[in-house]
């Protein structure tokens, strides 16, 4: 679809091809999200640019995402269905189940609607249905929490609470953030309250979720209202099962939405130049992103000006599929943002709600840890004698003359690249086309340098 927002020289600037890393002068043409250089066309959700690695093609993922959501939800409606042409159910079961059949339905028409407004259509594709590429609904209950809950007779807090503790961070840094990233921003509530309270040149909201991205759009953006219906298998007693929500657009006298900019995109293959923002926040991120907490950390030192401040606000709880020996504990990573080159600034450690529904009768409590750290300008000779690029692979690896008592062409071709500016990062980047298919690229590089190390 065609993107008809407009967007500042100065933040058009700071864009480049995820794919091939190009930026404007070398043939990226974010007007039209295309990339000459590598003729990778790039696709809007609307007024979302969307710039991932495979351009258009992306979509397909996001296709088949949808019609496995419809999928799941027509069986459940059928199964209701079903449950309801019983003859042994009450006035009230039957009242029950019909509440939640209609919250379903709306749900489906409303996402449906949606989506395919924004050319985003349902189509299963085989190949993706054996690779499982994700649940767009999985965290629907985001978009409740985001716009609906904190209204009403009780309303929830935790919006509030989330802006409080990342604005007691951002009051206590020594300039007011004005390039401002928010990785994993989800249904845009906590970005947009950032930005409406700092006004800053551009707040960038990330995420990679169609279904959030397009509810982020429509609230803020095209300023319309949405209806979803909300219902609870536990329900509170006294509470009904099911509600149907309104879903109010923010109030924006001052236009600043012209300035917070919603992007879909992967963490992994930002779409920006280095050092394009001077504060980057991750909520409930860093657990969540799908990789290593280590290069999470390399990537935002990566993206932040010098003296630039990252924020982060969330539990420590990884996902079942990340292996044990990346499920790190927070006095590990404080270590690795140490050795990245990171001055640890401030931290809080509390406990509190957690996607608190009005309706639901089961509370869940997360610690949350939430600290600032801030970028220094320089790395010290602190990290190359304690080998800390060897942990921290966006590092540079220092020139220290490496050699290796085996002798192999592809170990020569590795040394060669050292030159005290590639990182172990850069270096399997650009060996990776000639290492046989099954190899871990990173293991090879990070086991050759510790042995020669060890060695020495």
């Amino acid at each position: 679809m065609i993107n008809t927002k407009h967007y500042s020289k100065n933040f058009i600037g700071c864009t480049l091809c995820p794919n091939c890393g190009s930026t404007a002068q070398q043939g990226f043409d974010f007007k039209n999200l295309y990339c000459s250089a590598c003729g990778t066309q790039h696709f809007s959700l609307g007024d979302v640019p969307c710039l991932f690695p495979a351009g258009n093609h992306h979509t397909v993922i996001w296709q088949h995402q949808t019609a496995t959501m419809q999928y799941m939800a027509l069986q459940g409606l059928a199964a209701l269905e079903e449950s309801l042409s019983r003859y042994d159910l009450t006035n009230t079961s039957r009242q029950r189940l019909t509440d939640i059949q209609t919250a379903n339905q709306i749900n489906l028409e409303s996402i449906l609607t949606l989506l395919q407004k924004l050319g985003i259509n349902p189509a299963p594709n085989e190949q993706l249905g054996q690779m499982n590429p994700g649940d767009i609904s999985e965290y629907f209950d985001l978009i409740f929490r985001d716009w609906a809950w904190d209204s009403g007779l009780t309303p929830n807090q935790e919006n509030a609470s989330a802006l409080q503790r990342t604005m007691q961070f951002i009051a206590d840094l020594p300039t007011k953030p004005q390039r401002i990233l928010v990785l994993g921003a989800g249904a845009g509530r906590l970005s947009w309250d950032i930005h409406s309270q700092l006004k800053p040149e551009f707040t960038v909201a990330l995420d990679s979720n169609p279904l959030l991205l397009a509810v982020a759009s429509e609230l803020i953006y095209n300023q319309k209202p949405l209806n979803f219906g909300e219902f609870k298998n536990f329900p509170q007693i006294n509470y009904p099962a099911t509600k149907s929500w309104t879903l109010n657009p923010i109030d924006d006298p001052e236009n600043l939405r012209s300035s917070w900019l919603l992007m879909g995109a992967n963490v992994w293959q930002l779409p920006f130049i280095k050092q394009t923002f001077d504060l980057i926040i991750t909520p409930w991120f860093i657990d969540v992103n799908g990789g290593d907490v280590r290069d999470l950390i390399g990537l935002i030192h990566g993206q932040l000006t010098d003296h630039g401040h990252w924020i982060n606000s969330g539990p420590l709880l990884f996902t079942r599929h990340l292996p044990t020996q990346l499920k790190y504990t927070a006095s590990e990573i404080k270590e690795f943002i140490d050795l990245s080159g990171f001055a640890f600034c401030s931290e809080v450690i509390e406990n509190t709600g957690y996607l608190l529904s009005p309706l639901e009768a089961r509370f869940r409590e997360e610690q949350v840890w939430s600290f600032s750290a801030q970028k220094r300008t320089a790395l010290t000779e602190t990290i190359i004698q304690t080998s800390a690029w060897l942990i921290m692979h966006h590092l540079p690896v220092p020139n220290l003359n490496f050699t290796c008592r085996d002798s192999h062409q592809l170990i020569d071709i590795i040394l060669a690249k050292v030159d005290g500016i590639r990182s172990i990062n850069d270096i399997c980047l650009e060996i990776a086309p000639q290492i046989p298919e099954g190899i871990a690229v990173k293991d090879l590089v990070v086991t050759l340098f510790g042995q020669i190390i060890s060695e020495k």
